[in-house]
């Protein structure tokens, strides 16, 4: 064997190695997606013993278990950026959960909203019956809570020091300059469910599709204006 070739085989396989940093960063994402599906664990436990019922204390406990989600996600977005900038070397957990930790404090706020909304739209379901037309305008209602709640997201992420009502009008006028935007969010959030569901790899979809989801969010706000929006709103 040449020395070129020992050299090449060196540089592949070696500590630093691509193969090596490859490896780093799928575990990278593996540990992000881990992290938030542990703030999930209270609605996966939720869903588990209790699942979706008519009755109060059922409506009362789901909006409970979606209390960190707020967080969360602002987390995994945080995380995301920084993962997508600097690969393996980006400490995706400890970033994910000191991100959590400071959304928890500065924007508990989003998280009460978020469970107002779900204990809200279960009552208008249970009073109004599972007719379609019901059933349509709350996924409506809840695609839109959805983007504005990922906006606000985006725009806080960003470094903006908007908080309460105007970061929400702030969020909601992003959204209607990028439509776009909210569509290809509403888009990677539906394919990182849906994959999380398909009977073979959907427990290896839980520890890889909400960092992958994440990461392909950030992509599109940097190619799809999300920044010229942010700028023009004042943010």
């Amino acid at each position: 064997m040449s020395a070129v070739t020992t050299s090449r085989i060196g540089r592949l396989l070696g500590y630093d190695g691509a193969v090596a940093t490859l490896l780093l960063a799928v575990f990278e994402y593996f540990l992000l997606s881990a992290s938030f599906v542990v703030c999930l664990a209270p609605v996966l436990v939720f869903q588990a013993l209790v699942g979706w019922q008519s009755t109060h204390l059922a409506l009362w406990l789901g909006a409970v278990s979606l209390l960190p989600l707020a967080p969360a996600l602002q987390a995994l977005v945080i995380a995301a950026d920084r993962l997508l900038t600097q690969g393996a070397s980006a400490h995706a957990g400890r970033v994910f959960w000191r991100a959590f930790a400071d959304a928890v404090r500065t924007r508990w706020a989003a998280a009460l909203v978020v469970g107002a909304g779900v204990v809200v739209l279960g009552y208008d379901v249970a009073l109004l019956g599972a007719d379609a037309g019901v059933l349509l305008g709350g996924a409506a209602l809840a695609a839109v809570a959805v983007v504005v709640l990922l906006s606000s997201i985006f725009v806080v992420a960003a470094g903006s020091e908007l908080r309460g009502v105007a970061l929400v009008v702030a969020a909601g006028r992003i959204v209607l300059l990028r439509p776009h935007l909210a569509l290809a969010w509403l888009l990677l959030a539906g394919i990182a469910v849906i994959a999380t569901t398909l009977p073979v790899v959907g427990a290896v979809a839980w520890f890889s599709a909400p960092a992958l989801a994440a990461v392909g969010a950030v992509i599109c706000n940097r190619t799809l204006g999300f920044a010229g929006a942010h700028e023009r709103v004042g943010a």
